[in-house]
């Protein structure tokens, strides 16, 4: 319910459902507009607001596109990639114009598989640096999802504003990667994710090797540009679900999400390899050492950094280019 203020002084009220009387599509507008007001990232909100619309309408078989140029492409879906999932987003990229990389989040609903269907696009949010669009099935409760658009549209607008203010709080300005406060933080979700569905993951520390010499021979702006480029280099060669950070100076960080040491001592040894045949300055041999740990019942987000830091160490010490694991 919204109160106006007319011409005359009076007051007037208006719902900006309409007349929505059904209880479903009432619960639908009020439980979305809490949602996006309720929870602590874009990523979540967009989670469960696909997942209260597939549980609402389940045919509708929704799926949201959010495009945030520094963040990329993520797409929700109820629709699983192998169901329908991949045909639809090749066909949402192509309408966006997106041939990057993007990262698909499979929303569960339970019940029968979502059927994908001919669909109908809704444009929630169309703005230089951000886009979020919405996809149904057509024919499903359609005249329903566009009046969902309408009123979602502002607290929408608003939480992409948020999420874009604390990527800027979150970014390292030289690489582009997560920083320091980034990386506190997410893994202490990690810990906590872990803990409660008795799930794990690994955590690489890694340090680019003699990276005093690059500074103090060839100058700073080299060293710099190093940074940039190892950092690209990481991110390349992890997984879409890896999270990489510049931790601070020459060393990076990157959680594993879901994954045990023998996948993540591969994944570190697909890193060490594109590192070593790098060639950014000439005559010069670029190479990372790395720590590996994994997490288990019990360890706190600060011991976990404690032994990727002495297994890091161990590999310094063992001749450096290499990867221990603690």
């Amino acid at each position: 319910m919204i109160l106006k203020e007319t011409v005359d002084g009076s007051i007037e009220v208006y719902h900006p459902w309409g007349e929505w009387t059904d209880s479903k599509p009432l619960a639908l507008f009020t439980e979305s507009i809490v949602t996006m007001l309720t929870r602590p990232s874009a990523h979540q909100a967009f989670v469960d607001l696909v997942s209260l619309m597939g549980q609402t309408f389940p045919i509708s078989a929704p799926a949201m596109y959010v495009n945030l140029n520094e963040l990329g492409t993520s797409i929700y879906s109820v629709l699983d990639p192998k169901d329908g999932g991949t045909r639809d987003t090749n066909r949402m990229l192509e309408k966006m114009e997106n041939k990057g990389n993007y990262s698909y989040f499979k929303v569960k609903i339970g019940g029968h598989p979502p059927v994908l269907k001919e669909r109908v696009d809704m444009a929630i949010i169309q703005k230089t640096r951000a886009s979020v669009l919405l996809s149904i099935n057509s024919g499903t409760h359609e005249y329903i999802f566009r009046d969902w658009v309408k009123i979602l549209a502002p607290a929408m607008t608003k939480l992409i504003d948020n999420e874009q203010l604390k990527n800027m709080a979150f970014s390292d300005s030289l690489t582009g990667l997560f920083n320091h406060r980034a990386f506190e933080q997410m893994l202490a979700v990690e810990c906590d994710r872990v803990f409660r569905y008795g799930d794990t993951f690994s955590l690489i520390m890694l340090d680019i090797d003699w990276f005093k010499d690059v500074n103090d021979r060839y100058g700073h702006q080299a060293g710099d540009r190093v940074l940039r480029a190892v950092a690209d280099k990481i991110k390349e060669s992890v997984r879409k679900s890896d999270m990489v950070f510049r931790y601070g100076g020459e060393e990076f960080m990157v959680i594993m999400p879901h994954t045990g040491l023998s996948n993540a001592l591969k994944l570190a040894e697909r890193i060490r390899r594109n590192i070593e045949r790098m060639s950014i300055i000439p005559g010069h041999k670029l190479t990372l050492s790395q720590g590996l740990t994994q997490y288990k019942v019990g360890l706190s987000p600060s011991d976990l950094v404690r032994k990727a830091d002495i297994a890091l160490y161990e590999a310094k010490n063992k001749g450096k280019n290499r990867i221990e694991v603690e």
